[in-house]
């Protein structure tokens, strides 16, 4: 063998060698370029919005929304935040995929409604599907978009009424289309359904049997945004349950109000030992109503146990002025002793009127709370029974028992 053909040999190896290697890059290429692929498929596309077009730009889409809480729990009133777990579906008609077969789909690149959570503050945890199905006699496909939230959302408390307050904690939904171009609408296909019994704040709140939903959009002169974009808002009621706030606060200072009678049964002639008594029993009600405030989120009005409170403490105040004015009165001892008896005739009609009329309040609010409830629990239930059941509210109660554990609304 001559020299030139080994030499030949040698740069046709060499050759092969890096079409090897060629090739191996390539199919390299090719593995990084199927990541990327999967990547893409399971980015969420309200961050990509990869999609923005329809073939009727002018068309509104009609999305029907349909909730499940499976649960709701940890209701910080301070924080005026609570935590819910629930299920969420989007669904809508898609002409753009009739025909087409559900796993020739990439979601990613189709529309969506691009729905945000709008009073999220954190979420725990956020599954996405998609599934695509038709209605009997209808040859348009829908396409539904389902959300698994497990997360924390913020609730502008009303403490107007606290304790005897009722509040709607409400999730509110967001699409970053305008309201022109997609309108959220109760889906009436399937009932909202809501699990009582995995409600974890039981010990403090009441939870009521209903959810209500409400379709609103933005106020464009209200925000920086010269557009309007739909909202829908999901809400279920809560009633607090009073008992620690009746035996721990109001008890006691129904308690040391009442008390503050005890000075009359020192001698006008001894000041010190009138005064020390009704100014110990006012500095008791100042710490109480510390407590008061540490249970509350910094608000500029007063609550219904605010003033109850600072009625009490006004009313000590007052003890504690009548048994300096008493004292200092230059008067014989008789006189004296008749100025004090009317102070504590007075003083009795003032602590009775002022409770008298603190519990009428409080019958009135209650009433007033539970009414309202019933109010939106039964427009509810009429709601469901017509348009979803097609059915009388007679039947509403046998529908609740064959829930399987879910409370039908």
């Amino acid at each position: 063998m001559t020299s030139s053909s080994v030499l030949t040999e040698d740069r046709f190896s060499i050759l092969l060698s890096r079409l090897d290697r060629i090739e191996a890059s390539l199919a390299g290429l090719e593995d990084v370029k199927k990541l990327l692929v999967e990547i893409e498929d399971n980015t969420h596309a309200e961050v990509d919005n990869k999609c923005d077009f329809r073939q009727n730009k002018l068309e509104k889409v009609i999305v029907a929304i349909r909730t499940s809480i499976i649960s709701v729990g940890d209701i910080d009133t301070v924080g005026q935040q609570f935590k819910c777990d629930f299920y969420m579906s989007a669904t809508w008609s898609e002409p753009q995929l009739q025909g087409r077969s559900p796993d020739d789909i990439r979601w990613n690149n189709e529309w969506h409604p691009r729905v945000v959570f709008f009073n999220a503050v954190e979420i725990e945890k956020m599954e996405i599907n998609h599934k695509l199905f038709y209605e009997e006699g209808n040859q348009i496909p829908y396409a539904m978009q389902s959300y698994r939230i497990k997360g924390s959302f913020r609730e502008n408390l009303e403490l107007w009424n606290f304790p005897l307050d009722y509040q709607q904690l409400t999730i509110t939904l967001m699409s970053d289309w305008t309201d022109k171009l997609v309108e959220f609408e109760k889906d009436l296909r399937k009932p909202d359904t809501l699990r009582p019994e995995t409600f974890t704040a039981d010990q403090e709140w009441h939870l009521c049997r209903n959810v209500v939903t409400e379709s609103t959009s933005t106020v464009s002169s209200e925000g920086s945004s010269a557009n309007d974009y739909p909202l829908y808002h999901i809400k279920c009621h809560v009633k607090r349950k009073n008992g620690y706030y009746l035996w721990n606060i109001v008890m006691i200072i129904f308690l040391i109000s009442l008390l503050s009678f005890c000075s009359f049964s020192v001698e006008i002639s001894s000041p010190s030992d009138r005064l020390s008594v009704t100014l110990t029993l006012l500095l008791t009600a100042v710490a109480f109503k510390f407590v008061v405030s540490q249970s509350l989120p910094t608000i500029s009005y007063l609550t219904l146990l605010d003033k109850y409170v600072l009625c009490g403490l006004l009313f000590l105040g007052c003890m504690a002025i009548e048994n300096a004015v008493a004292a200092a009165l230059i008067l014989d001892s008789a006189a004296q002793k008749k100025f004090d008896r009317i102070c504590l005739y007075v003083g009795i009609g003032c602590f009775v009127c002022i409770h008298v009329v603190f519990l009428a309040f409080v019958i009135v609010k209650s009433r007033t709370r539970n009414r309202i409830l019933s109010e939106n629990d039964k427009k509810f239930r009429v709601l469901i029974c017509t348009n979803v059941w097609g059915e009388g509210i007679g039947k509403y109660k046998r529908k609740i028992t064959f829930g399987s554990g879910f409370l039908l609304l």
